[in-house]
């Protein structure tokens, strides 16, 4: 996998899903300027909290990698990696997620992430027994819920998978 904004087909891949799904009032999604994706909006935490970014991923592409590297330049804020499969919990789908490392605000920073370091979660609580099957991955998404109300903004340059 190799995610690179400037290309033009990743305007059409990328989609906001936000807390208005659950009642909430957050709003947020992807835009695309000067070849990287900018990933803004605003956070209100009464009746929800989260916004989202998600892509669909053709199962197998990242069977071969352990994880992922971004360059991203960030506000500052707490941005997760959620990646989904077929997993289930209670029926409900498992979102995979990890934390984007902090990086010097304002400035293009390359992170990495592990697949070992994923943690299952439903509608952002931490579930046990899941099973994280890299070859099954359907979606890659960032989501921002950090418990703080007000304006976010997040650009991404690059997603590239990596392998060991």
């Amino acid at each position: 996998m190799d995610e690179n904004f400037g290309k033009a087909d990743s305007y059409t891949k990328w989609r906001a899903v936000n807390d208005g799904v659950m009642g909430g009032r957050s709003s947020g999604g992807p835009s695309f300027e000067n070849g990287y994706m900018v990933f803004k909006g605003n956070i209100n935490t009464d009746g929800g909290g989260f916004s989202s970014v998600r892509a669909d991923v053709t199962p197998g592409q990242l069977s071969g990698a352990i994880g992922l590297s971004l360059r991203v330049k960030s506000d500052g804020r707490n941005y997760k990696i959620t990646l989904r499969t077929d997993e289930r919990y209670n029926l409900r789908p498992v979102s995979f997620q990890v934390a984007i490392p902090q990086t010097p605000t304002g400035k293009w920073s390359t992170v990495s992430v592990q697949f070992d370091d994923l943690v299952a979660s439903v509608f952002g609580r931490s579930v046990m027994g899941a099973t994280f099957n890299k070859s099954n991955i359907k979606e890659l998404g960032i989501i921002l819920a950090d418990g703080r109300d007000g304006a976010f903004r997040l650009d991404i340059d690059w997603i590239k998978a990596y392998a060991g």
